[in-house]
């Protein structure tokens, strides 16, 4: 028995060791094209470009698969026009990055001379993270691996100056279920609803349908519980700064990825959502924000609606919280999730979700969706029951930050009367001072 034993371990460790016998087979960085997909920003006399290398780009370059150890270049290049130095804050792309050397040691080949050089290599490729006056520093962070669209927060500190900016980067790999929505082209210019005054737009979300649909129009969905206005930068730039995260479009390759999460328990961090309808059509945009695994996440599903208002988009949606998955004929994947069916919780937390991130400037809750109670409970779709007090919450998002005591209100339908009194009461004090 403790020759079988031996045996087993020396195997293990034989196919553990496997993988460190790769070659080390770098190729040049400029006979890769990332930077097609790069973005550039200025601020002052500092202007950046930023870019995420592929799962493929990482491993031309670096000659060893990064994304398998949980590693994404990113590639910046910083261009200093000022009479001030800068220095690049690298915890801000992300508090637990990777040093080169680390990197390197976490993909060594178990030969020397090979690691030496590929350390020498790693080190030569990091970005210098300081930036002296009316020069350029470029070169690569090496962060967590990130799927679909990864938040690119670069800071730079200089005497006292600091100079912030956010790039949205969306990393290939993955067919999310929104990119062949081309926005621009979902509204004719005639189809677009205009509003200027708060009251208008108030009587319109009041009086607009409760839920989603079937694909029929035959059958209520799941509660339209959110409003969100903003531009599309606005939209997937708070909610990607709290860590919600793109989904997959339905494929088969998909449903077998959501079949294998069903069965392991295992986190699948882009699972696809499942269609529900409005407007004619399925969901614009779906995202997600998981926790252990996939039986638990919260989810959202968001259309940009025809309505304009101060001149920003209108996005409505709903959101929920996903407590278990179940077994299904009602789909064609033959799985989905069960919610939970306080449904306000999940509005509720998005609320302070965008809130922690300083995204949201004007807040508010409108009548609609219909209250139902426990005791008399609506079903969506697939029969899951839910309960709800009934009102939508208005977001109006912000690009600039926001603290949260410099919020404002919408002074419509908030739950308590007493927060309604006092919300009133300042609306007032505010429109007395000169």
């Amino acid at each position: 028995m403790m020759t079988i034993l031996i045996r087993f371990l020396l195997l293990a460790l034989l196919l553990s060791w496997l993988p460190a016998c790769k070659t080390y087979s770098p190729i040049p960085i400029d006979q890769v094209p990332f930077l097609q997909r790069s973005q550039t920003q200025t601020i002052g006399g500092v202007t950046v470009t930023a870019a995420v290398l592929s799962h493929e780009e990482s491993e031309q370059i670096f000659g060893r698969p990064l994304a398998e150890k949980g590693i994404q270049p990113v590639w910046l290049e910083i261009v200093n026009k000022e009479p001030l130095p800068y220095a690049l804050i690298s915890r801000y792309l992300d508090p637990t990055y990777f040093s080169a050397s680390e990197t390197a040691r976490m993909n060594s080949v178990s030969k020397k001379n090979i690691d030496e050089q590929m350390a020498k290599d790693f080190r030569k490729l990091a970005i210098d993270i300081r930036v002296p006056p009316g020069q350029t520093r470029s070169g690569f962070i090496f962060t967590r691996l990130d799927f679909g669209t990864k938040v690119v927060s670069v800071v730079l500190f200089g005497p006292k100056q600091v100079k912030s900016l956010v790039f949205y980067i969306t990393v290939p790999g993955l067919k999310l279920d929104y990119q062949n929505t081309d926005f621009d082209k979902l509204y004719k210019k005639e189809e677009l609803i205009v509003f200027d005054e708060e009251k208008a737009f108030r009587e319109m979300l009041t009086n607009f349908q409760c839920c989603t649909e079937n694909e029929k129009g035959t059958k209520d969905g799941d509660p339209l519980n959110l409003v969100l206005i903003g531009s599309r930068n606005e939209l997937f730039g708070a909610l990607a700064r709290v860590g919600w995260d793109e989904t997959e479009a339905v494929t088969f390759s998909t449903a077998l990825k959501t079949a294998k999460a069903f069965f392991s328990g295992d986190m699948y961090m882009n699972a696809p959502i499942s269609p529900q309808y409005l407007f004619g059509r399925s969901q614009d945009v779906a995202l997600q924000k998981g926790r252990d695994s996939i039986h638990e996440r919260n989810h959202l599903r968001l259309w940009l609606s025809p309505w304009v208002y101060l001149g920003k988009n209108v996005w409505i949606g709903q959101i929920s919280r996903d407590i278990g998955i179940r077994l299904t004929t009602g789909v064609w994947n033959l799985t989905t999730h069960e919610i939970d069916p306080e449904v306000d919780d999940s509005r509720d937390y998005l609320i302070s979700d965008i809130m922690s991130v300083q995204g949201l400037s004007k807040l508010g809750f409108v009548k609609g969706v219909g209250e139902s109670t426990p005791e008399n409970p609506r079903e969506i779709l697939l029969g899951d029951e839910y309960w709800t007090d009934g009102l939508r919450a208005v977001m109006l998002l912000s690009e600039k930050p926001v603290a949260m005591d410099k919020v404002s209100f919408f002074i419509w339908d908030f739950k308590m009367k007493e927060a309604e009194e006092v919300i009133e009461r300042m609306g007032r004090e505010a429109l007395s001072k000169p």
